[in-house]
């Protein structure tokens, strides 16, 4: 989740300081917007935190998984078939042995992800391995690591991804009259906020279908923000920028758990 600001909306009377004032009633930094939040902002990971695990894996009677994440879940068969997990996207999983599981997710058809997971021999530990198809035709791969914090069995349980602060993507801002346009630079995602509340489309590889985010201000300094999946609120939060204009921080929460926030505390670079 994010949220975000724009120039017009937060400081109508803004005062910009005349060459002899003196410097103890110039304005702050964030008494500019865009001094304040243009930049280039890197998560400070020692100052940031995600409760709970990166997902959960449920194993029904029948045979049938249960995936969630905290921000969206769906239900699926190790049987080849495929299972709806939005309007236009599916998946298929097929189970090699107790420890490999595979799954092909597609769009509208199209194959967008196929995942490897290998369940380490003591239960402790799931490689993941995944790949997307680029637009030139190449492949990009992650590999990455959970740890189990759940669950003693087979892939059900709990599992928490401990580097997953580490990854976070570095994050771009740049604002225009009632737009703020945000980029994720290492994971290519992007959108173009109005800042007025009202939903706007984010954009790029691994997003899923319909995903917006809406902004709205709350005093000076921070926004309020709501980010949808297929028009079901996912997640809701908040953006504050600090008066020295240096530090941003994101609190985020799901609906169902408003106690359970992630802080995330990003410097600007």
């Amino acid at each position: 989740m994010f949220a975000l600001l724009t120039v017009s909306l937060f400081n109508p009377c803004l005062v910009r300081p005349q060459a002899n004032m003196p410097p103890s009633v110039a304005p702050r930094v964030n008494d500019n917007p865009e001094l304040g939040w243009t930049g280039t902002w890197k998560l400070n990971v020692s100052k940031s935190s995600i409760p709970g695990p990166s997902f959960t894996l449920a194993l029904a009677p029948d045979g049938e998984y249960r995936m969630e994440n905290g921000t969206f879940g769906y239900t699926f068969g190790c049987d080849g078939q495929e299972y709806k997990t939005s309007p236009v996207r599916t998946i298929s999983c097929k189970l090699d042995d107790s420890s490999d599981m595979d799954t092909t997710s597609r769009e509208n058809g199209r194959i967008v992800r196929t995942d490897h997971w290998q369940l380490y021999s003591d239960g402790s530990k799931l490689r993941h391995t995944s790949s997307e198809p680029q637009a030139d035709g190449s492949t990009k791969s992650h590999l990455s690591e959970f740890v189990r914090v759940s669950g003693s069995v087979g892939f059900a349980g709990g599992w928490s991804d401990l580097k997953r602060l580490e990854s976070h993507p570095r994050l771009v801002l740049t604002m225009k009259d009632s737009t703020l346009h945000l980029a994720f630079l290492e994971t290519g995602q992007h959108a173009d906020i109005t800042l007025d509340g009202s939903d706007s489309a984010m954009h790029g590889p691994g997003l899923l279908n319909r995903t917006t985010l809406a902004i709205r201000p709350n005093g000076a300094y921070e926004f309020l923000t709501t980010k949808k999946t297929d028009g079901r609120v996912i997640n809701q939060g908040s953006l504050k920028l600090s008066a020295d204009g240096h530090t941003l921080v994101e609190e985020y929460w799901s609906p169902n758990s408003p106690d359970e926030k992630a802080i995330l505390v990003y410097d600007k670079q």
